[in-house]
């Protein structure tokens, strides 16, 4: 018993959390990487576009077809991927990690590092987002630093010892 199909373009489906399934749209460039093979990069496009949301694990999913090039056909059929949908490209953006984000009163924002090492609360606007980081465009500016999650909750006027990198 033998598989026969042409490898030099394989259909791959990624699966895009429910959030970030109305920024994905059919003719998308697509980067995907295996880590079979680190430092690899094959190209393609978004194909298809979910026509439902179903269950994933806990997340709620929808399943994108993408075509992608596979010249040298080493993309094996069945593997498991990283895909990265481009859906848009800011020049020059400020982000910050997505878990600095805080919600609090129907306000997003995040808390930022003051006079004495004391942290204060900032309202900010958020534009586009990856999977890891979120785009600001208003409410800090570069050089501000953040508290991000840690094991105690954090609270306006906490007193915390910064950790420069």
């Amino acid at each position: 018993m033998a598989s026969i199909g042409k490898l030099d373009r394989v259909r791959v489906i990624v699966y895009v959390d429910e959030p970030d399934l109305g920024r994905v749209a059919v003719g998308m460039p697509v980067t995907i990487t295996w880590d079979a093979m680190p430092g690899r990069t094959w190209a393609g496009t978004v194909e298809k576009t979910p026509t439902q949301v179903v269950a994933l694990g806990t997340r709620q999913v929808g399943e994108v077809q993408c075509i992608i090039d596979n010249p040298d056909r080493d993309l094996l059929p069945g593997t498991n991927i990283n895909a990265e949908i481009r859906s848009r490209i800011v020049e020059n953006a400020l982000t910050i990690p997505k878990e600095s984000i805080r919600r609090e009163q129907g306000r997003t924002g995040v808390y930022v590092l003051g006079e004495g090492d004391k942290i204060a609360w900032r309202e900010v606007q958020l534009g586009t987002a990856s999977v890891t980081r979120s785009e600001v465009t208003s409410g800090l500016k570069e050089g501000d630093r953040i508290a991000l999650t840690s094991d105690r909750p954090l609270s306006r006027g906490m007193e915390v010892t910064p950790i420069y990198p």
